[in-house]
């Protein structure tokens, strides 16, 4: 063998080694592409996260839902003021107290009865505020409001 051969077989090798470092660099660079791709399709918006977590206080009668005790059917969309209170949002939705406050955590407001209730790790850090109309169940009879559920994301 030559000088020249021996070169020529230092050259090839160098030449597969770096060709496979780059083949190596693109097919990451590709998977990384495609993973980022899919999170995107597949990631779900913080409200609509939140709006699911949030019709349990309207629909569950084990939080603030009315149900009637005649007939023992649950009334979706009206609240029972006897049953808007701490405990039974902690009843309903309680975070854990120590890693509670990555979760999500609400303020719940009925606007024409100036009646508030927090979870036990809502520190008045807003995000983002749900609105929806409701019914109120009182001693009286039904009444029209408005619950304003403010949602606090992760601290």
């Amino acid at each position: 063998m030559s000088d020249d051969d021996v070169f020529e077989v230092a050259r090839k090798n160098i030449y597969w080694m770096l060709i496979g470092v780059v083949i190596t660099v693109v097919v990451f660079v590709f998977a990384l592409i495609l993973i980022n791709h899919q999170n995107r399709l597949t990631s779900v918006s913080p409200r609509l996260n939140a709006d699911f977590l949030a019709h349990r206080f309207l629909a569950n009668s084990d939080c603030f839902a009315y149900q009637d005790k005649d007939t023992g059917r649950t009334y979706p969309g009206i609240i029972d003021l006897n049953k808007f209170t701490t405990e039974q949002m902690n009843k309903c939705y309680l975070p854990d107290k120590e890693k509670g406050y990555i979760d999500y955590n609400f303020k719940l407001s009925l606007s024409n009865e100036q009646k508030s209730i927090i979870t036990n790790n809502f520190y008045n850090k807003d995000d983002f505020t749900l609105h929806y109309l409701v019914l109120v169940k009182t001693t009286t009879g039904l009444k029209k409001d408005t619950l304003i559920i403010t949602v606090q994301q992760k601290i």
